[in-house]
């Protein structure tokens, strides 16, 4: 089993990640972090505490939701993330006290779904994208598209863990960067180092765990 280390936010000791070295396969690329957000997305406490300091960047922008849309188990988060866009604050005595939270679907080829009876929390709406973890992107920009095509308007994307600045020229506000982890890497996968050098993967993962192999 590869060392796990536990790496507290600076901003809150209470809010925390698990993150494992090794060689990893994503859907996207080869990683040497394995980022666990298990506690963030899980557990009640860690979440409430991370929606604080996710909800802090779109209360002192101005920027106003009406959806969160949370993308791989994230509703937990979700919820508090819009329980706390919804209270009245110094910066907005009187918000909109109504947030929506949606999970996803997705469609056999992989792009997200609303039913037509969800299709109103979408459309016309100000919608905040949330993930644990953003490694390239990708699934980010698809689901912005996905939003788009329904006639909503993504108004920020927020994470755990991002190792990106920006997707489209929307700010990702996440709670733990590359200045967290400096030595995180992401390789295509026709062009990783520890496959050069014949390093067995160690698990797969994806935005729900990962699956030790061997």
């Amino acid at each position: 089993m590869n060392e796990i280390y536990t790496l507290t936010s600076s901003r809150n000791d209470r809010v925390f990640i698990h993150v494992m070295p090794g060689h990893f396969v994503s859907a996207n690329n080869h990683i040497n972090y394995y980022i666990g957000t298990s506690d963030i997305k899980h557990n009640h406490n860690v979440a409430v505490d991370a929606a604080m300091l996710l909800s802090g960047y779109y209360i002192e922008s101005g920027i106003h939701v009406d959806t969160v849309l949370c993308l791989y188990e994230t509703q937990t988060l979700g919820g508090y993330l819009a329980h706390e866009l919804a209270r009245p604050n110094m910066f907005s005595p009187n918000p909109n006290a109504t947030v929506y939270v949606l999970g996803a679907e997705y469609d056999g080829t992989g792009n997200l779904i609303f039913r037509d009876n969800l299709r109103r929390m979408i459309e016309e709406q100000n919608v905040v994208i949330l993930i644990s973890c953003i490694t390239s992107g990708r699934t980010v920009e698809r689901a912005m598209e996905s939003v788009e095509y329904y006639g909503g308007k993504v108004a920020g994307i927020s994470s755990a863990f991002s190792a990106i600045e920006e997707i489209q020229g929307i700010h990702v506000n996440t709670i733990f960067s590359l200045d967290d982890i400096p030595h995180y890497k992401a390789y295509p996968m026709h062009d990783c180092p520890y496959c050069r050098q014949g390093m067995p993967v160690d698990a797969i993962s994806n935005g729900y765990g990962y699956s030790m192999l061997g």
